[in-house]
């Protein structure tokens, strides 16, 4: 699915720790377990590639909409937190993200990306094999749940053409 036109062109740029307060807004309204600050302040510290991703409003101000976390270490990436805040979810937006994400990861010559998923997360998995992943493995517990832990699906993809 392309993303909607009638909302417009998103823009990716570098996510930084001014972008935190609008990040941390999306992530808790998005997840019932999610990422804290200091997470996000670690990957921002760490080489990781962090991207905030917006969206003009009516008035023509940029807003945060979405972000997108990769690792690239060789030749492997790690996609490892995609999120698009509620309103524009089935938009197209989540799918530009990951689409940018792994160009990313072309672009520093991995051949090989990986990222986990919750098997209940029935519409991120519809995304991800969109894009061509496919499950590798499961990381038991991985997870936590309200209920103990939840299993975490590994999902591959070939970055090199194989």
């Amino acid at each position: 699915m392309e993303a909607n036109p009638s909302l417009g062109a998103i823009r990716f740029r570098a996510m930084g720790h001014v972008d935190l307060e609008s990040v941390m807004k999306i992530e808790t309204q998005s997840y019932e377990f999610p990422w804290s600050r200091g997470t996000f302040e670690d990957c921002l510290a760490a080489p990781y590639e962090c991207w905030a991703v917006e969206l003009g409003d009516r008035e023509g101000r940029d807003r945060i909409v979405g972000y997108g976390i990769l690792h690239v270490s060789g030749d492997e990436a790690h996609l490892l937190n995609v999120c698009v805040g509620k309103q524009l979810r089935g938009s197209g937006f989540g799918r530009e993200i990951v689409l940018y994400l792994v160009d990313r990861a072309k672009a520093q010559r991995a051949t090989k990306m990986f990222l986990e998923v919750r098997p209940s997360n029935g519409i991120a998995r519809a995304l991800y094999d969109s894009v061509g992943f496919h499950q590798i493995g499961v990381r038991k517990g991985y997870y936590p749940a309200f209920s103990g832990r939840e299993d975490g699906l590994v999902l591959a993809l070939h970055l090199d053409g194989e």
